[in-house]
């Protein structure tokens, strides 16, 4: 009977160192997945492009960019135990064909950036550029035509920042790019949620 009680009591102990390892290693592995970041609400209120070279046959000619932007960007922790929190500021920009023409600041780093598990934080920025500087090529200029007369824009949001989670000593850098159909029309269908796709990702270990 006490050799049974060993026995069991052994095998229970190797449950639950086993069952301990599996633990510690989900930690470490699965709950450093990064944050994800999503638009969920994107309206174009303008969008005009004034050349100001004097003629359009400048050799390199400069392009002012305005437009008013109104935007719902969501952080999502996916982890079901582990908070994230911001560790430098959370930045945005918005480009037409790969070239920038606006930026604007999202969140601050600090304690009071922390996204509990499973839950999600919503920055909602209104972004105006009035006669912003954008260096456009012939190719892009002649796609902002096209895209004028159709009366949909095609531009991208990239954010970027670092975060840091809890039980965990190294820093994860996140930058996502976020494709945005944008229409002008008035009988344009709702904005479908974007899913922003990593770019670029970094983790330190300091």
């Amino acid at each position: 009977m006490g050799r049974a009680r060993c026995c069991c009591a052994a095998w229970l102990v190797v449950v639950l160192v086993a069952m301990s390892a599996f633990v510690v290693t989900f930690l470490l592995v699965v709950e450093l997945t990064p944050v994800e970041v999503t638009v969920d609400e994107a309206s174009l209120g303008r969008l005009s492009l004034a050349n100001t070279s004097g003629n359009g046959n400048a050799t390199a000619p400069s392009f002012l960019l305005s437009c008013n932007l109104s935007l719902a960007v969501a952080v999502h922790n996916p982890s079901w135990s582990t908070r994230a929190w911001r560790t430098s500021p959370l930045d945005a920009e918005l480009r037409f064909r790969g070239r920038p023409f606006a930026a604007f600041r999202m969140g601050t780093a600090g304690e009071w950036g922390r996204i509990r598990a499973l839950r999600t934080e919503v920055h909602r920025v209104a972004s105006a550029a009035e006669r912003a500087p954008v260096d456009l090529g012939r190719f892009e200029v002649a796609e902002f035509a096209r895209e004028r007369v159709a009366g949909e824009f095609w531009l991208e949001l990239v954010v970027a920042g670092e975060f840091k989670y809890q039980a965990h000593s190294g820093r994860r850098r996140i930058k996502v790019s976020c494709p945005l159909r944008l229409s002008l029309l008035p009988t344009s269908a709702a904005f479908e949620r974007v899913e922003c796709t990593e770019e670029c990702r970094d983790d330190d270990d300091d």
